[in-house]
């Protein structure tokens, strides 16, 4: 059979064993069956493929405890039969209510339970009635209402305990102290109000329930209306208790007043503990997104605060004062979390903060921030006005960023960028520079050339080139060596440089070899500007590490036509060569 549905079985037959027992004397009139509730609970709880051990458990326990309260056979039979789908009627009416194994507590699940509840106790009592031929009667009223009070007592009760009450209790022995006083306190009024008949106190018991209740939430609720069920049946079916103050009533009366007693303290109760058990489910999960929350800004480097507007108060999350090198602790004055900003920036977060006042505009601004171990960081600030219902702000929110690592990448990827910038213009500029005198090229003089030709013949303006090559330059190097050398070659560099235009070029064209590229210069004019050249040249100062005297050899040639540039220096480079064969420090023309 399996051992749950023999634990079913075996409480099943115990309960309605002592229900039985205690109505012997009273017509057979018990006030609560606490036996419908196990069934039900047992089917509830089970696996499907303990369901069949389950009926059948329910249906031999059934059979025994009416053996054993020595009913005729034939009733034995009627009730078992009247039990079992008793049994099966609650499990198909509550089990949609539970579909999701959790316990009843809920506003709208209560509702559904209390109705599902006397449905099934309605239609058990029909069925008992009608397989013993009782009718209508006595016994119908009796059957039904006993088994409504055992499902709406029993099946919450047990259901609670078993998704989860009882694993907290068994992981934390000490939190079942504070319970067993309560339900102890809630027997002892119990048993006083029910052992006496002179005062009518059942008002009492109802505020143990409510305590019990609020104090221990829906377990409470129904286990302190089950200790009175058993504690006021009890009594009350020895004659004793205030229910007893109603003078010449029926057995069946005190019964059906204890039972709507019963009643009004489960219909007291129950939203209570429903109310009750939202509130612990709200409280569970704003806890559980707290702890997210503080977990996401943890690791995101974001916290989040508040700007009461009428007190002036700050509130800061933990995060925030992990920001600012601070343990979370009491909240600190707005004068206070103001001067946390770096000196340089107070000013800008003063008036963003008096802005969104004035305005209640949101703001969005980075600041820099000094921690209380003097270290600069980088924060973020984002806010918004908080509104009453009226539409009046009444507070300032917003969020709280750490961007110190993002502002110190970005920074540092706009110095690389910058120096990217500048190599990449360094190596442009080399590319197109000669290293040793800084002026253009031969790549950088051929390609001026090229565009100086093409507007030339488009605007039919003149173009002169000047080709100057340094006179026994190969002499100058071996007599005073190659630095020697080199300072020729950049001071005439520098004396080409200045004797020409803004518009025009000097460029080192090879070894000793320089062009001089003259836009808008006829042949009359190159060759002025070619001699002012060779005579500043053979003039100039050359210092006492090299030689006394420099002269330079010079060849003109001026855009006649459509010749290349390839041309026109071969023309220039032509009129150069006469003037070294004809004696040199010359400048002749092509």
């Amino acid at each position: 059979m399996g051992i749950w549905p023999a634990l079913v079985g075996v409480a099943y037959f115990a309960c309605a064993a002592i229900a039985l027992k205690l109505t012997e004397g009273t017509d057979g009139i018990a006030t609560v069956w606490p036996a419908s509730g196990i069934s039900i609970s047992g089917l509830l709880l089970c696996r499907p493929a303990q369901r069949l051990a389950m009926f059948l458990a329910i249906a031999l326990a059934s059979f025994a405890a009416n053996l054993y309260a020595q009913i005729p056979v034939v009733e034995i039979a009627a009730f078992t039969t009247a039990n079992t789908l008793e049994a099966a009627i609650g499990y198909f009416c509550i089990r949609q209510i539970n579909r999701e194994r959790e316990t009843i507590y809920r506003p709208l699940s209560v509702v559904q339970f209390c109705i599902a509840a006397l449905l099934t106790g309605t239609l058990s009592g029909a069925i008992a009635s009608a397989l013993t031929g009782a009718g209508l009667s006595i016994m119908f009223v009796s059957w039904a209402t006993t088994v409504s009070l055992g499902i709406m007592i029993v099946v919450p009760l047990i259901l609670n305990i078993a998704h989860g009450y009882s694993a907290s209790l068994m992981r934390h022995p000490r939190l079942l102290i504070t319970p067993v006083l309560i339900l102890a306190a809630v027997a002892i009024v119990s048993y006083a109000v029910f052992h006496q008949s002179t005062f009518p106190l059942l008002f009492v018991p109802l505020m143990a329930v409510i305590v019990a209740t609020y104090l221990i939430g829906p377990n409470g609720a129904m286990t302190s209306i089950l200790i009175i069920a058993v504690i006021g049946s009890s009594l009350t079916l020895t004659d004793s208790g205030p229910i007893h103050l109603m003078r010449d009533r029926a057995p069946f009366a005190v019964t059906l007043f204890m039972q709507f007693y019963l009643l009004v303290l489960l219909l007291s109760a129950l939203p209570l503990a429903a109310l009750l058990g939202a509130r612990d489910r709200v409280i569970t999960e704003v806890s559980r997104a707290n702890r997210w929350l503080e977990m996401s800004e943890h690791f995101a480097h974001v916290g989040h605060w508040r700007l009461d507007l009428a007190k002036q108060k700050v509130f800061w999350s933990d995060e925030v004062f992990h920001i600012h090198g601070l343990e979370p602790g009491p909240n600190p004055p707005l004068e206070g979390a103001i001067n946390y900003y770096h000196p340089e920036d107070r000013p800008k977060v003063e008036n963003f903060l008096a802005k969104l006042v004035e305005t209640h505009e949101p703001f969005d601004f980075q600041a820099r921030l000094i921690t209380a171990q003097g270290e600069e960081r980088y924060v973020r600030s984002r806010g918004d006005v908080e509104r009453n219902a009226a539409g009046d702000a009444v507070g300032l929110f917003g969020i709280f960023q750490d961007v110190t690592e993002a502002t110190i990448t970005n920074l540092r990827l706009a110095e690389a960028r910058e120096l990217a910038e500048r190599q990449a213009d360094m190596a442009m500029l080399m590319a197109q520079t000669d290293a040793l005198t800084g002026i253009a090229n031969r790549r950088s003089a051929l390609s001026f050339l090229e565009t100086e030709m093409r507007l030339a013949l488009e605007d039919g303006t003149p173009l002169s080139v000047a080709i100057l090559d340094i006179d026994h330059f190969k002499s100058i190097n071996d007599r005073f060596g190659h630095g020697a050398g080199d300072a020729v070659i950049r001071k005439t560099a520098a004396l080409c440089s200045g004797a020409v235009r803004s518009s025009d070029l000097a460029g080192r064209i090879g070894g000793e070899e320089f062009v001089l590229i003259l836009p808008g210069a006829d042949s009359a004019t190159a060759q002025n500007v070619g001699e002012r050249v060779r005579v500043s040249i053979e003039t100039a100062d050359w210092g006492s590490d090299g030689p006394d005297t420099v002269t330079a050899s010079i060849g003109v040639a001026t855009l006649k036509g459509t010749e290349g540039a390839e041309q026109l220096l071969a023309e220039a480079d032509g009129a150069l060569y006469r003037a070294k064969r004809e004696g040199r420090n010359l400048l002749r023309a092509a």
